[in-house]
């Protein structure tokens, strides 16, 4: 069975996910989705990071960093095991670590998030819904909403000024970009959709025009 091919310890530091070797990769990254979904919620604001994941591509390792991401954990390579020993696989970069590249993908949530629930990724995201107060998004890149920003937003988590914060409607929002921040009441620029940036050491929103 999928599930199988992965299994998560819980240490002090935060969560380890472990891949059995000589698992196919689609069988392992169906066992991470089934161990996501099976305790959806439970781990959301979890620190973790990838166990045993040597044998795998690096485009493989993204694509499972963000199956984790989707489900509101937050990579962390200070995480070991077993405890108390450096692991062997690469280390996971935190948005605070690495900033995107202009062409890098983005990661895809196809979702309304609501209240309590956690996205954070290391690049670029996009969520196909609305961002509902007490829900947060974290960047390290660019931030794209297709629906309405109520909740926490921060694009440029890695100290990227130049990233922005798009969405159909902003409002009743915390805008964050880089380390500047912008609280959003009902009172926003007419027109959609908005876009939030930093210009003159401040965030700023305006009508977004191609």
């Amino acid at each position: 069975m999928p599930k199988e091919a992965v299994n998560i310890k819980g240490t002090r530091q935060g969560l380890v996910i472990l891949f059995e070797p000589g698992q196919r990769f689609e069988d392992i990254k169906a066992g991470l989705r089934y161990k996501m979904e099976s305790s959806r919620g439970f781990f959301t604001g979890a620190r973790f990071t990838l166990y045993g994941a040597s044998q795998l591509a690096p485009v493989e390792i993204d694509e499972l960093e963000s199956i984790c991401a989707e489900y509101g954990l937050i990579p962390d390579p200070d995480v070991q095991w077993p405890p108390g020993r450096s692991k062997p696989t690469r280390k996971v970069e935190s948005p605070s670590r690495k900033r995107p590249l202009p062409g890098d993908p983005a990661l895809l949530v196809k979702r309304t998030l609501r209240s309590g629930q956690l996205i954070t990724h290391p690049g670029h995201i996009t969520v196909l819904g609305d961002i509902h107060p007490g829900s947060e998004v974290i960047a390290g890149g660019n931030v794209l909403v297709m629906g309405t920003c109520s909740g926490f937003i921060q694009a440029g988590a890695s100290g990227d000024t130049s990233a922005c914060i798009v969405a159909l409607t902003i409002f009743g929002a915390q805008l964050r970009i880089a380390d500047k921040t912008l609280i959003v009441t009902n009172d926003r620029p007419p027109g959609s959709p908005l876009i939030a940036r930093i210009k003159q050491n401040q965030v700023v929103i305006s009508n977004y025009e191609l």
